[in-house]
C-alpha cells in the first residue's frame, strides 16, 4: 500500500509540475492528504454544534426559559441547514470551492458569537437558524471538496474517514456540550467556536490549493429555493405543533399539512421547468440514487433520535447529570469510528454495499429496542454497551448509502449529487426532530391533567423542570413547606414524572427503531444490482443524460 501512494504520489506531481491543477483529483497525493486533514478539522468544528445543545439543554432551559420551544433549537437549525444546501451547491459550482467554504467559516463564527449572547430562548432559536445556514455552506461544501479530490476506487475508504469525523463530532457536541455547560457556562459551547473556527480558517487558506478552472456561468434558483423553503417549513411546524399545541385534524395543521403539498408540488413544476435547477428532479429517475437518498433521510432520523434524546433520557429517567449523559455517547462515537473505517476498508476492497448496509441497520434496529425497554432502574453500562452498536450499526449504513450512490452517477454531476445526499439527511434530521418531539411532548402532556396550577405538582410534572437541578431543588422546598405534601409525596411524584418521561421517550426509541427498519429494506432494494453493476454504469456514462 505504501509503495503504490508512492508511485501516486510522484507520478501526479510529475503530471503537474509547472502547471496548476485542472482538477482537484489531479493535485499531488501529499498535498491531498493536508486537504483531508484541513477538511476534516473543519468539518468536525461544524458539525459538532448540530447536537452541541443536546446535554447543555437544562442549563439552557434553567438560564433563559422556554421548554415549551426546545425542539426548535434543533429542529430550526436542520431546517434552515436543509434549506440552505442545494443553494450552497450551486453557490459553489459560481463561485469557486474555496470561496465559499472559506466564507461559511467565516458566517459560522459570527452566528456562534450570536447564539453565545442571547438572553431569552427566541433569541437564541434565531441564532440557531442562522447557525444552521452556515453550517450547510461548511458541510457541504467539505463532502463535494472531499469527494471530488479521489477516484472512485479510492473514494470509499477516505469518504469512511470522513463519516467518521462527521458522526464523531455530531456525538461529540453532547459530551462537549455536557461538560462545558456544567463546568463553565452553556454560552461557551458556542464561543469555543471561535477560537476554533479560526484555526480551521488558518489551514484551508494554507493547504487549499487555488484550482485553475473555467468558470460555470449560472445564477441561482431563487423561485425554487423559496418555494422549497416555504413547503419545507409548513411541514415541520404541522409535525411540532400537531397534537401537542393543537389537534391533528384543527385547521391550522391540516392548513399547514395542504399548504405544504401545494408548495411541493409547485415546486416540483418550477424545477422541472428550470434551466438550472436547484434541485434536479430527474437524478429521482435512477434507482440507485432514489433509494440511497430515502435510506440516507430514514437512518439519518434515527441517529438524531440517539444524539438529541437519549441524554435527555439519563438526566431526565435516570436522574443523572449532564456530563454523565456523555457516557452512552462516548460508546457511540467508539461504534461510529470503528464502524465508518471497516465499512469504508470494504467497500473499497470489495464492495458489499447491500450486506454493510442491511447488516448494519439491522444491528442498529435491534439495540434501539432493547433501549426503548429501559427504565428508571437500569444500568447506564448496558446503555453504554447498546449505544455503542447502535453507533456501528449505523454507520455502516451511513456509509453505504454514500460512496456507492456517488459512484453510481457520472463524474459531470459528482458536486449536485453528494449535495442533495447531504440534503436529504438534512431533512432528515429536521423531520426527526420534529417528529420524535411530537411524540415525546404527547406522551408526556397527560401528567399535567387534573392538577391544580399553584401546586408544586404542577411544576414536577413538567419535563423542563425535572431536568433542571436547581429548579427540582425549588420544587422539592415548596413540598418540603406544604403540610399536605412532604418528602415522600415529593419522592412519589417525582418518581411518576420519571416514569411518564420514560414512557415517552420509549415510544420516541421504537419510532426510531422502525425508521432504521425501514433502511434495512430500502438496502436491498438501492443495491439489488450489486455495486460492481452500478460502478460499470457510471463508468459507460449511462447516467450522462443528466447533464
Amino acid at each position: 500500500m505504501g509503495a503504490s501512494h508512492a508511485k501516486s504520489e510522484k507520478a501526479e506531481e510529475d503530471d503537474t509540475q509547472g502547471k496548476p491543477p485542472t482538477n482537484l483529483v489531479d493535485i499531488p497525493y501529499r498535498q491531498k492528504l493536508l486537504v483531508v486533514a484541513g477538511l476534516t478539522v473543519t468539518l468536525f468544528v461544524a458539525t459538532m454544534n448540530q447536537t452541541v445543545v443536546a446535554t447543555a439543554a437544562q442549563n439552557i432551559v434553567a438560564d433563559i426559559g422556554g421548554f415549551d420551544r426546545f425542539v426548535w433549537l434543533f429542529a430550526g437549525f436542520s431546517l434552515a441547514a436543509t434549506a440552505s444546501v442545494p443553494i450552497v451547491g450551486k453557490l459553489s459550482d459560481i463561485a469557486g470551492r474555496k470561496l465559499v467554504l472559506i466564507g461559511s467559516v467565516i458566517f459560522f463564527m459570527a452566528t456562534s458569537a450570536a447564539a453565545g449572547f442571547s438572553t431569552d430562548m427566541t433569541q437564541l432559536i434565531v441564532a440557531r437558524v442562522l447557525q444552521g445556514a452556515a453550517f450547510a455552506g461548511v458541510m457541504g461544501s467539505v463532502w463535494i471538496i472531499m469527494a471530488a479530490l479521489w477516484a472512485p476506487s479510492e473514494r470509499a475508504k477516505w469518504m469512511g474517514v470522513a463519516t467518521a469525523g462527521f458522526t464523531l463530532s455530531g456525538v461529540m457536541g453532547p459530551i462537549f456540550g455536557g461538560i462545558v455547560s456544567d463546568t463553565f457556562s452553556w454560552r461557551w459551547v458556542f464561543f469555543i467556536n471561535i477560537p476554533t473556527g479560526a484555526f480551521s480558517l488558518l489551514l484551508l487558506w494554507i493547504w487549499f490549493p487555488n484550482v485553475d478552472r473555467d468558470k460555470r456561468k449560472g445564477r441561482l434558483d431563487l423561485m425554487g429555493a423559496v418555494l422549497f423553503v416555504g413547503a419545507a417549513t409548513a411541514l415541520l411546524l404541522a409535525l411540532t405543533w400537531g397534537g401537542r399545541d393543537y389537534a391533528w385534524d384543527s385547521p391550522r395543521i391540516l392548513g399547514l399539512i395542504v399548504g405544504s403539498l401545494v408548495a411541493f408540488l409547485v415546486f416540483a413544476r418550477v424545477e422541472l421547468k428550470a434551466d438550472d435547477p436547484m434541485l434536479p428532479l430527474n437524478l429521482f429517475t435512477h434507482r440507485i440514487f432514489a433509494f440511497g437518498w430515502l435510506a440516507s433521510l430514514m437512518t439519518t432520523s434515527t441517529f438524531i433520535a440517539i444524539t438529541v434524546f437519549q441524554p435527555l433520557f439519563v438526566q431526565g429517567v435516570m436522574g443523572k447529570s449532564a456530563t454523565s449523559a456523555s457516557i452512552p455517547l462516548i460508546a457511540l462515537a467508539i461504534g461510529v469510528a470503528i464502524g465508518a473505517n471497516i465499512a469504508g476498508q470494504i467497500l473499497s476492497r470489495r464492495g458489499y454495499a447491500r450486506e454493510l448496509g442491511i447488516s448494519g441497520l439491522s444491528i442498529a434496529t435491534v439495540c434501539l429496542v432493547f433501549v426503548s425497554t429501559l427504565d428508571s432502574a437500569s444500568s447506564i453500562w448496558s446503555l453504554f454497551i447498546a449505544t455503542g452498536f447502535i453507533g456501528f450499526g449505523m454507520s455502516f449504513g451511513f456509509t453505504s448509502f454514500t460512496v456507492p450512490v456517488q459512484n453510481a452517477m457520472p463524474t459531470s454531476v459528482l458536486g449536485v449529487v453528494t449535495s442533495t445526499l447531504q440534503f436529504g439527511r438534512l431533512f432528515g434530521q429536521a423531520a426527526g426532530s420534529a417528529v420524535f418531539g411530537a411524540v415525546l411532548f404527547a406522551s408526556v402532556a397527560v401528567s399535567f391533567v387534573g392538577l391544580n396550577e399553584d401546586s408544586p405538582q404542577v411544576r414536577i410534572a413538567d419535563p423542563g423542570i425535572i431536568v433542571a437541578v436547581d429548579e427540582l431543588t425549588e420544587v422539592r422546598s415548596e413540598y418540603l413547606r406544604d403540610p399536605a405534601l412532604g418528602e415522600q409525596r415529593y419522592e412519589s411524584d417525582l418518581a411518576t414524572s420519571r416514569n411518564n418521561l420514560s414512557d415517552g421517550l420509549s415510544t420516541v426509541f421504537l419510532f426510531a427503531a422502525a425508521f432504521s427498519m425501514s433502511g434495512v429494506v430500502l438496502a436491498w432494494f438501492t443495491f439489488s444490482g450489486g455495486t460492481s453493476t452500478a460502478t460499470v454504469r457510471r463508468e459507460r456514462g449511462t447516467a450522462n443524460t443528466m447533464d
